[in-house]
C-alpha cells in the first residue's frame, strides 16, 4: 500500500505521542492535515502562527505532551518566529514544520518566487535544530534526529522543514521503518553512583542545607521527591519564579524566594543544592541576598550542562534526570537522622517570611479605592476558583501580583512568561493547557497590554470548546514602564493605551464577556464566568487601578531594578 509523505509524517510524530497540531492549513501540507485524524491527531486552526506555538507551551507546561505546529510558507512561517524564540528560552519542546514551496524556485530563493524566503536560515538562530526533509524515504530519520535533537539537554523547538514535492510524493508503506522512542534514543542523562555518594557527603556534613528548585522540577514532576528530601534534611524549599508550581505554596518548608526568609536562608546556608533551576537573574543571585559564595558550598543538578555554574561557582554540577538524582540521594541518605537543629531554623526562616508577608501586603485588606487593586482582585480569583485550577499568568505588574496572591497550586498548575518575558502568550497558553486538560478549570490572568497581543485566539478557544476564564487587568496602560520614566523624566511617553472594553471583544467572537467597576460586583461576574464556561469560554474586563497596580512592595520593586542594573550596594 503507498502512502504520502504527509501521512508518513503524521505516523511519525504519533509514534512520538503527538496529539495535537497548531497552525493553518494550506496546499502545501494538505496531504499531512488529512492524514491526523486517522493517527489520533488533532487539527487546531488558530489566528495567528506565534499563537500556535503559545498553545504548544501551554499543553506542554501543563500536560508535558509534545505538540507540532504546521505553517504556511513565507510569511506564515514569519509569523511563527516569535513563539519558537520564547519556546527556546521556556524550554518547550515542539516540532515546527514549516511548509515550502516546490523545489525548482526554493533552496535559494530568488526575488521572483512568491511568498518565498530561506526559512531554514532565519529559523537557525531560534531552534534547537533544523532541517529539511528532501525526499520520502527520509522522512523517519529526520524526524527521529529531529526529536532526538529536542530532548537533548534542555527541551526546546525544533524545525522540520517539508517541501510540497515531498508531503505529496508517494511510496511503500513498507519500505519506511517508524521506531518507537526508546529505540533511537535514551531516557535521558542519570546521575553516577559516584556523583549521588558524592553529593550524600555533602549534605550530611552540611550545618544548614537549603534546596533551591526551578521549573526543571515541575516538569520532571519531581516536586513529592523533593519534599521527601526537604523532610529528611530538615531544610527550607525556595522555588524559584518560573517554579512556583514545583511544590505548593503553603507547604511547611517552603519559602518564597524574595522573601526575607529565603533572603535569611540563602545566607546562612553552608551547602545549598540547586534543582532544575538556572538560577538567573530574577533569582538575584548576588551575594546580598545569597551569602559569601567563597563560604558557602552550591551544588547544581541540571539536565542540561549549560546552565551549570552560570551565575554563582560550583563545588560540584550534576547533569541528571532531576527525579532519578533525587530518588537516588534519598536512597543514599537512608540511614541519615535529621539535623538537630533543623525544626528551629525552619520554624525561624517561616516566621520572618510571614512577618515580611504581613508588612509588605498589609494595605490590602483596607483598600477602598478608587477602581480596583490587582492583588484583591486577585485573592478573590483564588477564592473562586480554588487551589485545583489551572492558573496562566502574563504582563507585567499582573504577573506579580499573581505571583504574589493566587493560591498555592497542584504541579504543572502555574503557568507563567518569567523565564523569557515574552507578553501575550497567556491566552492561548490558557487554551493549550485546557485541551491538555478539559476536566480541569483553567484560568488566565492578564494585564490589558499583553492581552492584546493575541486577544482573537479567544474565537480559536470557541471553535474549538476549550472553555477557559480570562480575567483582564484593564486600566488603558503599559503601567509596568511609567516608574522609570517619572522617576527620570518627571513624565511619560508612550505609556497611554486608552480604554478598552475587553469584554465587549469576547463577545463578538463567541465568548461570554462580563465588565466589573466595583469591589460588590467582582466575586458575582467571577461565579457567573466560572458557570459560563460550561458552555464557552468567559472574559472579565476587571477595571483596576493603575496607582494601586504600581504599589508591589519596595523589597520586590528594588530587585526587580536589580535584575536589570546589577546589584545595589
Amino acid at each position: 500500500m503507498t502512502i504520502t509523505g504527509g501521512e508518513l509524517l503524521a505516523r511519525c510524530l504519533a509514534r512520538e505521542g503527538v496529539k495535537f497540531v497548531f497552525g493553518l492549513p494550506s496546499p502545501e501540507v494538505d496531504p499531512f492535515l488529512a492524514a491526523l485524524e486517522d493517527n489520533g491527531m488533532r487539527f487546531v486552526p488558530i489566528r495567528h502562527e506565534a499563537a500556535a506555538a503559545f498553545m504548544a507551551e501551554g499543553l506542554y507546561k501543563s500536560t508535558g505532551q509534545v505538540a507540532a505546529t504546521v505553517t504556511n510558507p513565507g510569511p506564515g512561517t514569519a509569523n511563527l518566529l516569535p513563539g519558537a524564540i520564547n519556546a527556546r528560552h521556556e524550554g518547550v519542546p515542539l516540532v515546527a514544520i514549516t511548509a515550502q514551496h516546490r523545489l525548482d524556485v526554493v533552496y535559494p530563493s530568488p526575488p521572483s518566487t512568491f511568498q518565498g524566503q530561506d526559512q531554514l536560515d532565519v529559523f537557525r538562530p531560534a531552534v534547537k535544530w533544523g532541517a529539511p526533509i528532501f525526499s520520502w524515504q527520509r522522512i523517519p530519520e529526520v524526524t527521529r534526529m529531529a526529536f532526538r535533537e529536542m530532548w537533548c539537554g534542555r527541551p526546546g523547538p525544533v524545525q522540520l522543514e517539508v517541501p510540497m514535492p515531498v508531503m505529496y510524493a508517494e511510496g511503500d508503506e513498507s519500505l519506511a521503518t517508524v521506531l518507537e522512542p526508546l529505540a533511537y534514543r535514551s531516557r535521558g542523562p542519570q546521575a553516577s553512583a559516584a556523583q549521588i555518594v558524592e553529593a550524600a557527603k555533602l549534605l550530611r556534613e552540611a550545618r544548614r542545607p537549603l534546596l533551591v528548585i526551578g521549573s526543571g522540577v515541575d516538569r520532571a514532576n519531581a516536586g513529592e521527591a523533593v519534599l521527601a528530601l526537604a523532610a529528611k534534611l530538615g531544610c527550607a524549599v525556595i522555588t524559584s519564579m518560573a517554579g512556583r508550581s514545583a511544590v505548593p505554596q503553603d507547604h511547611a518548608h517552603h519559602l518564597y524566594g524574595y522573601g526575607a526568609g529565603a533572603d535569611e536562608a540563602r545566607c546562612e546556608a553552608d551547602v545549598i543544592l540547586a534543582l532544575g533551576t538556572r538560577l538567573g537573574n530574577l533569582d538575584t543571585p548576588f551575594d546580598k541576598y545569597w551569602g559569601d559564595s567563597s563560604a558557602q558550598k552550591l551544588f547544581q543538578v541540571d539536565l542540561d550542562p549549560r546552565s551549570l555554574g552560570v551565575s554563582r561557582p560550583l563545588a560540584l554540577g550534576i547533569v541528571s534526570e532531576l527525579g532519578l538524582f533525587v530518588r537516588g540521594l534519598l536512597a543514599e541518605l537512608a540511614a541519615y537522622p535529621t539535623r538537630v537543629n533543623a525544626a528551629d531554623d525552619l520554624a525561624r526562616y517561616r516566621e520572618k517570611e510571614r512577618s515580611w508577608r504581613e508588612r509588605s501586603f498589609s494595605t490590602l485588606s483596607s483598600y477602598n479605592g478608587p477602581g480596583l487593586h490587582p492583588g484583591v482582585v486577585m485573592e478573590a480569583i483564588g477564592r473562586t476558583f480554588g487551589r485545583e485550577a489551572i492558573y496562566v499568568a502574563d504582563g507585567g505588574f499582573t504577573s506579580l501580583w499573581a505571583h504574589f496572591m493566587l493560591p498555592p497550586t497542584r504541579a504543572r498548575s502555574y503557568l507563567n512568561i518569567l523565564e523569557l518575558g515574552m507578553l501575550g502568550v497567556g491566552i492561548p497558553a490558557s487554551i493549550g493547557a485546557k485541551l491538555g486538560n478539559p476536566e480541569r478549570e483553567v484560568v488566565c490572568v492578564s494585564g490589558d497590554g499583553a492581552a492584546g497581543f493575541h486577544c482573537m485566539e479567544l474565537q480559536s478557544a470557541a471553535r474549538e470548546g476549550a472553555n477557559v476564564t480570562v480575567v483582564v487587568f484593564s486600566e488603558g496602560s503599559w503601567t509596568m514602564e511609567v516608574p522609570n520614566e517619572q522617576m527620570r523624566y518627571g513624565r511619560t511617553f508612550g505609556t497611554e493605551m486608552g480604554p478598552i472594553r475587553w469584554d465587549k471583544i469576547a463577545e463578538g467572537v463567541g465568548c461570554s464577556g462580563l465588565f466589573v467597576e466595583t469591589m460588590a460586583d467582582l466575586e458575582p461576574a467571577l461565579n457567573e464566568a466560572r458557570s459560563a464556561t460550561r458552555a464557552r469560554p468567559a472574559l472579565i474586563c476587571v477595571r483596576t487601578d493603575r496607582t494601586a497596580n504600581m504599589s508591589i512592595p519596595p523589597s520586590v520593586g528594588q530587585r526587580f531594578g536589580e535584575v536589570y542594573n546589577g546589584p545595589v550596594a
